[in-house]
């Protein structure tokens, strides 16, 4: 590996420290005053941490790592040519293009909304996911499992898994989008559960096609996801505090974003 995966970790953690930094200054130095905030920056740092130590222990081929064959192994022999059909189908509709570019639809569903402030967010969150999966790759250069048991042809790096990661970023983004054009609505709460968990098990079978066919290790995917959704929640926690802030400045009240729905 040209870098040892825990500096990048290490480097990661750093500069979501440095958001929030920023983030509270944004605010006026309030993001305890932020509803959640708090919380969920604490959140992105447990997520930062786990990716940490799954970097780690790949880097070092520790038991995480180890468990890979095994996985792949037990994947081989429940193939099947309906699975594969389905795996293939998923990992085509769920690639970065798809999901990523569901978020940016999002996106400009909010700024016609008069959201604007945050579909910037959730642009740049995209563009950023993006970026992260190539300098990841290019920096841990972890090569693929063995060609013989894959099903699709890959060229790049196989940490992290770039379908995992902009699924949970560009599917995460989106169910935050609907929640928040959903607030004040009648059916709020069953929107709000209802894009949550089709976001999550989205990502999920769409990383879990990764590793059925045979392009991705498990802690690759596994990495992706904790990364994809360290974006995805720093992008609504960042959205809410510059909404909080605006709030301070100017009187009014925009809840799409900064509120959190009564449970």
């Amino acid at each position: 590996m040209a870098l040892d995966a825990t500096a990048v970790s290490l480097i990661v953690l750093g500069l979501l420290l440095g958001v929030a930094v920023l983030a509270d200054r944004l605010a006026g130095g309030a993001l305890a005053d932020v509803p959640g905030a708090l919380r969920d920056l604490a959140v992105v740092a447990v997520l930062v941490v786990a990716a940490g130590l799954v970097f780690a222990l790949v880097a070092t081929d520790e038991a995480l790592a180890a468990a890979d064959g095994p996985v792949l192994g037990w994947v081989l022999g429940v193939r099947t040519p309906g699975l594969t059909t389905t795996a293939e189908v998923v990992s085509l509709v769920g690639g970065t293009v798809g999901t990523g570019g569901l978020a940016v639809v999002s996106a400009v569903v909010l700024f016609a909304r008069g959201m604007r402030r945050t579909a910037v967010i959730w642009v740049v969150g995209v563009a950023v996911g993006a970026l992260t999966i190539r300098l990841v790759k290019l920096a841990v250069e972890r090569p693929r499992p063995p060609e013989v048991s894959r099903l699709a042809e890959e060229t790049t790096a196989s940490l992290p898994s770039g379908h995992a990661l902009m699924s949970a970023l560009g599917l995460g983004l989106t169910a935050a989008a609907v929640v928040a054009l959903a607030v004040g609505t009648p059916h709020e709460r069953l929107v709000r559960r209802l894009a949550v968990a089709l976001a999550v098990l989205g990502a999920l079978v769409i990383g879990a096609s990764r590793v059925y066919l045979g392009v991705h290790w498990t802690t690759d995917v596994l990495a992706g996801w904790l990364l994809g959704a360290t974006l995805a929640l720093t992008c609504v926690t960042l959205a809410r505090v510059l909404d909080a802030r605006a709030r301070l400045g100017d009187g009014r009240d925009n809840p799409a974003v900064v509120s959190q729905p009564a449970e």
